[in-house]
């Protein structure tokens, strides 16, 4: 964990520091795109700064397209495209040795199977506890509609280096708690059949629904969409023998550049 900043002369005002070290972690990949950025709160306590400061700290990355605002949520982190960017500078004026460079999202045409995913590389895995978003707690029939639930987020690019793929799976705690399934482990085997093995339960996937919509601000914070992009989002829907929603899973692709192919594989009925 980074010590207390301490201002050095000729080294820029205390907040540019706790500023770039934000950003050098972010493009470390020590939080992600979409994962929740340190609260004010604990900007104060890590880097022994005021509130300020700390403020400060947040508004400019926000500012610079490195955060994203979440509301009551805090910030999550965010890339900034080549197009939208706002450069971070001194007070004094001088530009910064802050992010010049937007992650280029020039995606290629891809077919994605009707029930499936792509076959790209997972690039990002983030796993936390966080409130079910309303349209999931109505899938899982959560009797608290902010109970906080497991969620694992998964980003994908192509052989350019291009986000592609972004699947967010919110699992219920009870399920999830105690298993690989909320732990930063990475699980290669289909979702459906790693919820089936680590909770052992015999689970269907009972409803799967495709739509377009606008992205949300973290899925096109991942994605490095613009707000008012298309992308194209199938929510699968997992039951317990009982009948019971264990596991609501979104897998979002750019609506661009990105068909479903309706047909079923080869031999099936």
């Amino acid at each position: 964990m980074t010590g207390p900043a301490k201002e050095a002369p000729g080294s820029g005002k205390l907040y540019e520091i706790v500023r770039d070290e934000l950003i050098d972690e972010i493009k470390s990949g020590a939080y992600p795109p979409g994962a929740l950025l340190p609260s004010m709160r604990e900007i104060t306590v890590r880097w022994t700064v005021s509130t300020t400061t700390a403020r400060k700290v947040l508004s400019e990355l926000a500012a610079a397209g490195w955060a994203r605002s979440q509301g009551t949520k805090g910030y999550v982190a965010a890339i900034p495209s080549a197009d939208s960017q706002t450069p971070v500078t001194k007070d004094s004026g001088a530009a910064s040795s802050g992010p010049s460079v937007g992650l280029a999202a020039v995606r290629s045409p891809q077919l994605v199977p009707v029930n499936g995913s792509l076959d790209a590389v997972t690039t990002a895995l983030d796993v936390r506890q966080e409130p079910a978003p309303a349209e999931v707690a109505l899938a899982l029939r959560l009797a608290e509609p902010r109970a906080s639930v497991v969620v694992r987020r998964r980003l994908a690019v192509d052989a350019n280096g291009s986000p592609v793929q972004l699947r967010v799976s919110y699992t219920l705690r009870e399920v999830a708690e105690g298993t690989p399934l909320a732990s930063s482990d990475t699980i290669d085997e289909p979702w459906l059949d790693a919820l089936a093995g680590h909770t052992h339960k015999r689970l269907v996937l009972a409803e799967s629904v495709i739509s377009a919509r606008h992205p949300n601000d973290t899925e096109a914070a991942m994605l490095a969409l613009a707000p008012t992009a298309c992308v194209l989002v199938r929510v699968d829907v997992v039951h317990d023998e009982a009948g019971r929603p264990v596991d609501c899973t979104m897998t979002i692709w750019p609506g661009d550049t990105t068909r479903i192919n309706a047909l079923p594989p080869a031999g099936a009925e």
